[in-house]
This record gives structure tokens, sequence and C-alpha cells, in this order.
């Protein structure tokens, strides 16, 4: 699914059909206000622990053993260039495969790039390799490696269309005496951001025949501190000590699909990290006593949110007015706990800003519908604008359990607002076809992402996950700002000021930022990460 900020997996969720007027009809019947959705007991979040930014120091001595790992599914491959699957990633990033530079909090440090500088007029970034890296075959690390690396995303048949976009200002990789150039078109401070998120490959690997791409999928080599040891299907992978400085023997990722058994296994210390507990076994499986002071429990926080996509284009969707109203009807509170069992905070704008979150509040939701227009003209219940009943379609992608549930209570709050909203469940192939064609009404999107994300793919003019078609000269202007800004603290208030204007101009209803409950053995030490996505350099094992 992603690779880093790559880690933008695009999940379609939902997505809708078309916005129809019918004229008079026969009136809906009213859902009764007493009918239930899903009222369990407000769960209660158990204690648990976050994630450090950086490992802790080991102890001095050698270090041996084996860290088990749960993966969730079996990979199609494991060339992280191909595409950012997040099982790919998962076992690949940082272990295998290293990155020129890594991003921090605070800016940037180095991986295989000894150092790098800005040429003044900032159409040029020069990037000096460390010497004496070598590859997990023995051969060096030169920039040859580093150029063929990047030339892959900047094509335009990459499946990594949001790592492509922050790329999209280099012109040309050259190579240099020591490293390698960045010539680009315009000066970009996203370039150096895109870096830490690219898996510096070996170039006979992708420069070669399409078998050795091949092997590069099935057998990858890389720099980093584990080496490839074999891939046993549906079952696992393992990865081995590369060099003298690792702290456990191996790294084994036990493929199970099957999330409750995977939690059993865990319990039975078969596992030492499971990354996600399934939402359906939080929180009573992961209760304290349930844990038997074998485990701890993690609650990570991702750059996962969930969004409800207007189409800009269709009225009346076309009304911020109308779409305000919209996102005061979805009872983020309510449904936080009761479907997503406290696993999803409520959010106003994405989480690279801050916000109020709105409450729900038919009230005032009615009263923007009125002063907007949107009026029962007719005594049948439902609004109508000059004669035409309003109705929204919602198409449901299938297997949307949990979507399900909350479009059902959506629906039920808006009709009681008197607008109409039609569920339909779609096949997510036919889904994708009508969001890229702008053939739908109303579409939830689930995105994922990182820190210090470019969010122009999902919000920018004409971007390619900008399904909205809502365009603002004051996003536009922006967005500028953002790519010409210098590392993370300087892009930070810039974010805020992108989220504060999305929210002003109600460009999407933004719902829930997405939580993670992991399991942690406590015979393991040293686990680091940002969000969910756990760094195993530093770990190391009790006996």
């Amino acid at each position: 699914m992603r690779q880093g900020f790559v880690a933008l997996s695009m999940l379609a969720v939902v997505a809708g059909g078309c916005w129809r007027g019918r004229g008079k009809q026969a009136p809906a019947r009213r859902p009764d206000a007493a009918v239930a959705i899903f009222q369990p007991s407000r769960p209660v979040s158990p204690p648990s622990l976050s994630l450090p930014a950086t490992a802790a120091q080991p102890p001095a001595g050698p270090h041996h053993g084996v860290l088990r790992v749960h993966l969730e599914a079996e990979p199609p491959h494991l060339n992280p260039l191909l595409d950012g699957h997040q099982v790919i990633q998962r076992v690949t990033s940082g272990l295998i495969h290293e990155p020129l530079v890594e991003c921090t909090s605070a800016g940037y440090r180095p991986v295989l790039a000894e150092s790098w500088e800005t040429a003044p007029d900032g159409l040029r970034l020069t990037l000096k390799l460390k010497e004496g890296v070598r590859w997990h075959d023995d051969h060096p690390l030169t920039g040859v490696d580093a150029q063929a690396s990047l030339e892959v995303l900047l094509r335009s048949t990459t499946r990594q269309p949001a790592l492509r976009a922050m790329l999209a200002d280099v012109e040309a990789v050259e190579l240099v005496s020591g490293g390698i150039r960045l010539v680009l078109r315009r000066p970009s401070g996203l370039v150096l951001r895109a870096l830490c998120e690219v898996p510096i490959v070996p170039a006979e690997m992708v420069r070669g025949a399409p078998g050795r791409l091949a092997v590069l999928a099935r057998q990858p080599i890389g720099t980093g501190p584990f080496r490839f040891a074999g891939w046993e299907r549906g079952r696992r992978i393992r990865l081995s000590r590369s060099g003298p400085t690792g702290l456990v023997d191996e790294v084994v990722f036990e493929i199970d699909t099957d999330g409750a058994r995977a939690l059993t296994r865990t319990r039975r210390g078969e596992i030492d990290i499971l990354p996600r507990v399934l939402d359906v076994h939080y929180p009573d499986q992961v209760a304290p006593g349930a844990l038997r002071e074998s485990l701890r429990l993690y609650r990570l926080t991702p750059e996962r949110y969930s969004f409800v996509v207007p189409n800009h284009r269709r009225a009346p969707l076309d009304d911020p007015r109308f779409r305000r109203a919209l996102g005061l009807l979805w009872n983020r509170e309510r449904l936080a706990y009761e479907v997503h069992r406290g696993l999803a905070r409520p959010i106003a704008v994405p989480p690279f800003g801050e916000s109020v979150v709105p409450p729900f509040d038919g009230a005032e939701a009615s009263r923007l519908l009125d002063d907007a227009g949107y009026r029962d003209t007719n005594g049948d219940g439902v609004r109508d604008r000059n004669g035409t009943a309003i109705r929204l379609t919602l198409l449901q992608a299938a297997g949307g359990r949990n979507l399900a549930v909350e479009s059902h209570a959506w629906a039920l709050d808006l009709r009681r607002a008197g607008l109409l909203l039609d569920v339909v469940t779609i096949d997510p192939a036919v889904l994708w076809t009508r969001l890229r064609q702008g053939d739908f009404d109303l579409a939830p999107l689930l995105w994922d992402g990182r820190p210090d994300d470019d969010p122009r793919p999902v919000f920018g003019p004409g971007a390619e996950f900008n399904f909205t078609g809502h365009e603002s000269p004051g996003l536009a202007g922006l967005f500028e700002q953002l790519r010409a800004a210098e590392g993370p603290p300087t892009r930070a208030p810039i974010l805020q000021r992108i989220a504060d204007t999305l929210a002003r101009e109600q460009t999407a209803i933004f719902l829930y930022r997405h939580e993670v409950a992991a399991l942690v053995s406590r015979r393991v030490h040293g686990l680091a990460g940002a969000g969910d996505r756990l760094d195993l350099r530093g770990v190391w094992v009790d006996p």
C-alpha cells in the first residue's frame, strides 16, 4: 500500500453516482427515530503506550535472537519501486532497502547520501554518496544505482503517482563524481522530501533484462541491516542480519490472513509483534486481563483519515452551504465509538492541520438549508429547489461492513432533515471508473499518508485524485508556497493554512483520523516508529 508518504495508498471505501431531481413523487417513508442502527455499550479504551520516534539505547554486548512480526497478507512481490503496497514496504523499507536521506520532524538526516547541497538558484540538488557502502551481494553502491532508482519513478507508467507528484519538478538525474545531481525545472523543497521515500536498488536489476527485474521482485538485494533469506509462500518471509552491528539474528514475517488466528498466535508467544489488532477485537480482546502481563498494547496514530468527497460539478453539491449542512448531519462522535470502537478520532480537516470539529447539529443544518433556499415547498417531507426534489446517491463498495452501518445512519439523519440519500452497493472497479469520470454525487474515501505529506494529489487543481472538481485560487497559491518551502518546520504553517482553507470552503466532509491498536511482546525492546510505520532497526529481544 505505501512507501512512507507514498504510503498514501488511496483506498476508495465508497463512491456515489449522481444527483437526481425527480419532481413530485410519493412521500418517502419517514424512518422511525427510535430505530437503533448499532448500539453497543460505549467501549472503554484500555491503557496503551505510544511509540517513541527513536529506539532506546541497547545494552552493551552481543545480541542474538529471532524477531517474529505478523504480516496480514502475502505480498504480490518485493520490488518497492513497482508500487507502494503496505506489505511490501513493511518487509523491505529500512530493513533490506535504504533511501538516500531520512525524514524527521526536525528535518533530514543522511542515510546513503553523506551530504547534499542546493544550488543558489534552486535548480540543482547535488547529493554525495557515502563511501564504502556495499550491496548484500558485495558489489559497491554507486551513483548509477541512485540514478536508475529515481528514473523508474519519473516515468509516467509508475504505480506511485503521489511520489511522482513530489518528483514532478525533476527534469533529469545526472551522474557527478561521488554521487548524483538532480536538475530541476523550478525550485522545489518537496524533492528532498520525496527522496526519503525512494528505496535505492541495484541499477542492474532495473536496467537489465526483464529477468533481472523479476529477481528483484522475488529475491531483493539492498544495502540495509538485513538481507533477504527466504520466502515460504503463504507462510513466512525471512530476513537475516547482514552485518556485525545488528541486534537480532533474524526478522521473520509470519504471513497469516486470519486476524483472529494471528491474535491467538501472538498471545501464545508465536508472534512478537502484531502491527494491527482488528477493530472487532478492540477493546475487549486487548484489555489488561486478556494480555496476561506478556504483551504491551500500543495505540498508533498514522496519517490515515476518511472523508466524503462531494462532486462540486453538480447541484446542489456546488453550494458550500449545502455541503456544510451535510457535514453537520454526520454524527462523528457517536459513530466513532459505536462503529469504530474508539479507534477513530473525529476531525474537521486532514491530520496535517487542526480545527474545531463541528458537532452533530440537525437544527443548524436545517437553518443552513432553509437560508440557501432548499425547502419543502409541497409538504411531502422532502426539500426541493425550484420544485425539484433533492435526492442524492451514495454508491457503496461491496464488503465495507462498517461503512454500510455508517452510511445507513447518515441516510436516516439526512432523511430527518428532509434530504433523500440512496445507498447502493457497487463493484470496486466500477466505482473507480465513475470516480475518475466524475459520475457520482458523494464518495467516502480513505487516504493513508505520512507526516509532512504533500496534499496536492488529493486537493490540488486538476490533481489525479482531486475527484471533487474543486479549484480555489487561495489553495493554488498555498500549494505553490508549499512546493517552494524547505523542510518540515517551514511547511507546517503552510499546511495549517491549507487545512483552514479546506474547512472554510467546505471542500470535503472530513470524518475521522483512524488509529491502530498493536500488540508487542514484552521480550521486545527498542521498538520505535512514526504513525503505524514500525522501525525494527533498533530492536533487540530477550532470550
